[in-house]
């Protein structure tokens, strides 16, 4: 036991230890290894009487167990001074015999008794009945961790070494806190004379020895099998790793490993990681063990499962470590066949790009999705380049090489999303007559990319909107046999929408699309479905019916979970966070936000729907350049890839933004979109952004603007929509309210963080700023909210979406 003087006390811990015995109440504390579990209770009861036991040998009362008592006689009392018999437990994760246990138990629920268990593992399965019923303490390794301050106090005291200020949090950072690992690195700064970067290297080498040693050594043979081959699976689920090992009892290993140390995090439900530096251990223990050709059917196995899952991505990083190319390019040439909705071409662009291009010319399939990923990437000109060299191909080829080949060009006429939608009527009306004189098959297309549109999905066909009942009863019957079950529904849904968009009529909307959806429904595919779904939420929005839009899309949400509709859930959450923004509800933005596609890496034009959504996300927060910086890109790409749609979406979003930035142009600029809107007829797309717009159509004379540029009957249904919208939805995009009563930096943070319930000065030390700091904070926090107090403060910052 270290010296009373030398201990450094964890603060949290110790208060949750001493509000435990106020109570008598059993205490519960977890960790890995080297966090100093048993360390703090013997320094807490140091001056008192009380019996320790250890389960390591898997027993609780065996012979040879060892009970220590404490020499000194003073006896552990609760707050009001009853006497309670202490039983430190310790090594619970290795308690196997039930009738021990059951011992355990019947001591925890005896008032008289004081019980402190200390397990490496969070709540053990058979400790958590009792823990809902009698109520336990826990102190987590959280709350065991040393912080930045408590790493130099260390080094200063046994080593006589001033770390700086970086190196503090540095030494911190790295060992995550964990004393073991902290008092590592001291002795290696020891023997090098000093801090040095080097250090932490060979600290971490050390700590894997130590795992590899001494901690491997407690588990079982299975056990330890297991754990080796799942460390090169950053995350795995039970039949990923029923997959790489061949054991079909990897469940109960993972509760196994979940119950001897909290050396497994569980990502969520049925999703579980080992931590960073055991799975180091593990992979060097294993690859000692194994060999490299042992490790490489490890992969291979692995990328096994994700292809049976339609995970190609994670299949192909699988494959690339295993080294077996031939499965790579196979699967690339499957996937090049697929159309963008169902494909992973985004993901896999690294894989196509390694293929040199002379591979890429002897295959046709191969040649026609390179011209799609181009496309996609905003780069049409590549794109147009890999066309032309398919085109070539097909004039030398004969026989089913040739048809495959004019199959793949007539789809990319149709698809590539930068040739718009000129001249694909006359494509579409050719189509049947190469079907059916030339033998071609075409391949799938996909008309809405996911997107809960079908006007604004693959392709933007605001064009056709002008002529939408013609052109349905012209091309619709030929449109959905050349586009197979993607056609399922197709005219009636797209219809719908078009009149929609245009302000039709309900009644005549809901029977399109109910007809739409049974066609879809029967044989059909769930995107178009998906679609009827987007359209019935904006209808219900509209009428402000929030509460009946979030219920069509969790029930549709459940239906692609069971379909494993990653994209379309993807889009699906984007739409609830559209909600979310409706309602004002800054906490679910946020949390939308932490999946939303970082537009910065590369922009890829099938996120368009989420970049959308995140542009009013930035809106609603605040961050007005952000938001800015992602329309030029949005705009850009509308313009080049002649999507009309987005044009006016992108634009209007710009104008409000110009409007609360102060910005003169502001007014020019709502004209123009008014324009454009009405040219198509198109309402919705304005009036649904409701009290973001309404307060520019209230500015100054602006009505009497719109209605000198515009139609009196349009201007009017329009104003009447929009003020309709603003009214139910006062919230949307307000700006968010911490910004608003200007809680920005460290004033948020300390209210956070009071919030939470820590004092004056843990929010200084976790903050590392100074206690004077921290009250100048809180008092100009209570000046902005009108409270004089720390509980009215919380109250009413939550009142307002502050926290």
């Amino acid at each position: 036991m270290a010296r009373k003087s030398d201990y450094i006390k964890p603060r949290i811990a110790w208060k949750r230890l001493t509000t435990a015995q106020s109570l008598g109440q059993t205490l519960y504390i977890y960790g890995v290894t080297g966090y100093g579990k048993t360390e703090l209770v013997k320094q807490y009861l140091d001056e008192y009487k009380y019996v320790y036991f250890s389960c390591r040998s898997g027993r609780l009362y065996e012979p040879e167990r060892k009970v220590r008592r404490n020499k000194k006689q003073s006896e552990v009392t609760d707050g009001d001074g009853a006497i309670l018999q202490t039983f430190v437990i310790d090594d619970l994760q290795f308690l196997k015999d039930p009738e021990d246990r059951e011992i355990v138990l019947s001591m925890i629920r005896d008032e008289s008794k004081w019980v402190i268990l200390i397990s490496r593992s969070p709540l053990l399965p058979w400790i958590k009945t009792i823990y809902m019923n009698e109520g336990m303490q826990q102190i987590a390794e959280t709350e065991l961790a040393w912080t930045k301050n408590d790493v130099g106090v260390f080094f200063q005291k046994h080593s006589q070494i001033n770390l700086t200020e970086e190196e503090q949090q540095t030494v911190h950072t790295f060992s995550m806190g964990n004393p073991l690992s902290v008092r590592s690195i001291n002795r290696i700064c020891e023997e090098l004379g000093g801090y040095d970067a080097t250090c932490l290297e060979k600290s971490w080498h050390d700590y894997e020895d130590y795992l590899i040693e001494q901690l491997m050594q407690e588990w079982n043979r299975d056990l330890r099998k297991f754990l080796m081959h799942m460390s090169f699976m950053e995350v795995f689920n039970v039949a990923l790793a029923e997959m790489v090992t061949g054991n079909t009892d990897a469940h109960r290993l993972i509760q196994e490993a979940l119950e001897i140390g909290n050396f497994m995090i569980v990502e969520q439900p049925e999703q579980y990681k080992i931590r960073p530096l055991l799975r180091t251990a593990l992979q060097k223990r294993a690859r000692n063990t194994y060999g490299s050709e042992k490790i490489r059917d490890i992969y291979y196995n692995a990328g096994l499962y994700y292809e049976m899952q339609d995970d190609i991505p994670n299949a192909l990083a699988m494959y690339e470590i295993s080294g077996n190319n031939d499965r790579i390019k196979e699967i690339l040439i499957r996937n090049a066949g697929k159309n963008p909705g169902n494909g992973h071409y985004y993901e896999l662009r690294k894989y196509y790009f390694s293929i040199k291009e002379e591979e890429i010319e002897k295959d046709v399939v191969l040649m026609s999705g390179i011209s799609m990923l181009y496309s996609l990437l905003l780069q049409p000109e590549l794109s147009d380049k890999w066309y032309e060299k398919l085109k070539q191909c097909e004039q030398k080829l004969e026989g089913a090489e040739k048809r495959e080949a004019r199959s793949r060009l007539t789809y990319l006429d149709i698809a590539l999303p930068h040739r718009g939608i000129n001249g694909i009527i006359d494509i579409i009306k050719s189509v049947p007559r190469l079907l059916f004189d030339k033998g071609i098959s075409l391949p799938e297309f996909s008309v809405t990319s996911n997107l809960p549109s079908v006007m604004n999905g693959g392709k933007d066909f605001c064009q056709w909107s002008k002529k939408d009942r013609e052109l349905a009863a012209s091309i619709g019957k030929v449109l959905s046999r050349v586009l197979g079950r993607y056609g399922k529904g197709l005219v009636e849904i797209a219809l719908a929408e078009s009149q929609y968009e245009k302000g039709g009529d309900d009644f005549e909307i809901i029977s399109l699309l109910s007809k739409g959806a049974m066609s879809a429904d029967s044989g059909g595919m769930l995107e178009m479905i998906y679609a009827v779904m987007g359209i019935q939420t904006r209808m219900n929005l509209l009428h402000g019916n929030e509460e009946a839009a979030n219920e069509i899309l969790n029930n549709f949400q459940e239906y692609a979970v069971r379909e494993t509709a990653k994209e379309i859930l993807k889009n699906l959450a984007a739409q609830k966070c559209r909600i979310s923004l409706y309602e004002g509800d800054a906490i679910a933005v946020a949390e939308w936000m932490k999946q939303a596609p970082e537009e910065e890496k590369e922009f890829y034009i099938l996120e368009r729907y989420r970049y959308l959504t995140k542009v009013r996300c930035y809106m609603f927060q605040g961050e007005y350049y952000r938001a800015l910086a992602l329309l030029e890109r949005l705009t850009f790409y509308a313009d080049m890839y002649e999507r009309t749609y987005i044009q006016i979406e992108s634009s209007l979003l710009r104008t409000i933004i110009q409007y609360r930035m102060h910005k003169k142009e502001w007014k020019e600029t709502i004209l123009g979109v008014v324009k454009k809107a009405e040219s198509y007829s198109f309402y919705r797309v304005i009036s649904e952004e409701g009290a973001a717009v309404w307060e520019l159509f209230q500015e100054d004379d602006m009505k009497k603007h719109l209605y000198s540029a515009c139609g009196e009957e349009y201007i009017t249904k329009l104003l009447y929509e929009t003020h309709t919208m603003a009214r139910n939805f006062p919230q949307y995009l307000v700006r968010d309210q911490a910004e608003k009563f200007e809680f920005k930096g460290n004033a948020l943070a300390v209210l956070r963080l009071m919030a939470d319930g820590f004092t004056y000065n843990e929010i200084a030390e976790k903050l590392n700023i100074k206690l004077e700091t921290v009250r100048y904070h809180c008092n100009q926090n209570y000046k902005k909210l009108g409270v004089d107090g720390k509980v009215e403060a919380v109250l009413a910052a939550r009142n307002l979406r502050i926290l």
